[in-house]
């Protein structure tokens, strides 16, 4: 069954999202590739990633990319499956460079029902960029999905099938304080004695949807004469 839902998230990206940069859908039951940053334990289970820890503060974060674990290009969309069992926040990251440089994150705090766009550096407090209401049901699956391109930022969530993602973006900002490829990236984290865990799957990353349509649109143009 899995498989098969593997195979229909690769389809439905290509269609929607044009050719696929780099994916992992963990059914060959590691991670490798990926590196961890953080407090946290990282495990592939019956072919699904968990990010988590036994009643520890802090946060884990593990990153990638298809060049060497660094992304090709800086235009990027990410796209994964998530569950958050328990926890304080969890989410996508991206352009991820390292040191005490700016990176991009879309962050899901089911306690206070809100998701938000952030930029944030490994060391001090996080930029809101924007933000909005929603209500996470622990240990149900959402679709996430963080783009970058250019100095825009977007992100949305929605549950049900893959196929179903919405076309309106519900986080969206414009920034220009890092423009570098970097490395995308998964993250959950937690406060106190409670445990924390959340579950990725079926990561998929694409070209931005609107750089897609924007090459269909002009291939169509050269090849017919016509803007129609």
């Amino acid at each position: 069954m899995k498989n098969i839902l593997v195979f229909s998230v690769i389809i439905v990206v290509q269609m929607c999202f044009g050719e696929v940069l780099f994916s992992d859908d963990f059914n060959d039951g590691n991670d490798d590739g990926w590196a961890h940053l953080g407090s946290a334990s990282f495990q592939v289970i019956n072919g699904r990633y968990f990010i988590h820890a036994q009643g520890s503060r802090g946060q884990g974060k593990s990153l990638n990319g298809d060049q060497s674990g660094v992304m090709s290009t800086a235009d990027y969309s990410v796209l994964s499956s998530l569950v958050m069992e328990c926890g304080m926040e969890s989410g996508l990251i991206a352009r991820y460079t390292g040191g005490d440089q700016w990176y991009y994150r879309m962050v899901v705090k089911p306690y206070s029902s809100r998701i938000l766009l952030e930029r944030k550096k490994d060391t001090g407090p996080s930029i809101l960029m924007d933000q909005c209401s929603f209500t996470l049901t622990a240990g149900s699956q959402y679709w996430i999905r963080l783009e970058v391109e250019g100095d825009s930022i977007r992100g949305r969530i929605w549950d049900g099938p893959i196929g179903q993602e919405p076309e309106e973006w519900m986080l969206t900002a414009v920034d220009n304080l890092q423009g570098e490829a970097g490395s995308l990236g998964l993250f959950a984290g937690g406060y106190g004695r409670i445990p924390w865990s959340s579950i990725f799957d079926d990561v998929a990353v694409s070209a931005p949807a609107e750089q897609q349509l924007s090459s269909v649109t002009w291939a169509s143009i050269k090849a017919t004469g016509s803007f129609k």
